[in-house]
């Protein structure tokens, strides 16, 4: 077997990774509030810090995070929110409590100046558009759904130094049979060639429907991002209703992307260079 062979065969496993979940499973339950006014917090990260253990925050705030044998009470959980300040804990500190009710505070933050945004006439488009491809990014795990909740799938996108202002974020969804989805988009600066700060200025969620497939198109103006460098755009599954069990995105190899995920809330970033999913980005400058 050449080289190109081995490399093939280990994305392929890579992309269709199943998890298997112990017999002597724990789960934490509880709920996830606005430590001001006690109101629930939906669509928060929650998961055990770099592995693929996690999951999101319900509407109403409420979170089952399942663990194995592979978790020790000194593993940490950790809370994240856009606009709010992280938590961790350990998850023996979990294990003593009845009820677990997660406060977290809002970031101290400074109002952005207000810029008057010149006219912009030159429009780039760069990405990917390819579709007909028989590898796939899964996003659902048949027997738990919810405990892959917060994984993410993205690419960096090579804009360079100019003045740029970005439009739209297109991705290509190939397989669905949930009745409603929901994805966060998540737009990171690069750090170490992996993602690192955010650059949303709010959550951005996108929901999808019966069933839907095929192109989605997102505004990334009300964002207001403005950069001269280049970007990491990323898809995070946030939400799911329904009884479907699949849930995926076609996957090009060799493209000439820089693919990056991450199978849980809190694990960490994974890079392949010459991979990616179907996603384009518009940008004026």
């Amino acid at each position: 077997m050449n080289l190109l062979k081995i490399y093939f065969t280990i994305i392929i496993g890579l992309f269709t990774l199943s998890f298997s979940f112990s017999q002597t499973e724990t789960i934490l339950k509880g709920k996830v509030i606005n430590a001001a006014n006690k109101e629930p917090l939906s669509y928060v990260n929650i998961g055990v810090v770099d592995t693929h253990f996690g999951t999101i925050s319900s509407i109403d705030g409420d979170f089952e995070l399942y663990l194995n044998e592979e978790i020790t009470s000194e593993s940490i959980v950790r809370f994240s929110y856009l606009g709010y300040e992280t938590q961790d804990f350990t998850v023996g500190q979990f294990l003593k409590k009845e009820t677990i009710v997660i406060a977290l505070k809002e970031d101290a933050f400074t109002l952005s100046v207000i810029e008057v945004r010149p006219e912009l006439t030159r429009f780039k488009t760069i990405g990917t558009r390819r579709t007909n491809s028989k590898m796939f990014n899964h996003f659902a795990i048949n027997r738990q759904p919810n405990q892959n909740l917060g994984a993410s799938v993205g690419r960096r996108f090579k804009i360079g130094k100019k003045n740029a202002f970005l439009e739209k974020f297109n991705f290509y969804i190939s397989a669905n049979n949930f009745d409603e989805i929901r994805f966060r988009i998540n737009i990171f600066r690069i750090k170490n060639g992996r993602p690192d700060k955010n650059l949303n200025a709010k959550d951005l969620i996108i929901t999808i429907k019966d069933k839907a497939k095929g192109w989605v198109e997102v505004d990334l103006k009300t964002q207001n991002i403005r950069l001269e460098e280049d970007v990491i755009v990323c898809l995070e599954w946030i939400y799911h209703a329904g009884k479907g069990s699949s849930l995926s995105l076609p996957m090009n190899m060799p493209a000439t992307g820089t693919h990056f995920y991450k199978y849980g809330s809190q694990d960490k970033w994974k890079r392949f260079r010459g991979m990616s999913t179907a996603m384009y980005l518009e940008y004026s400058y």
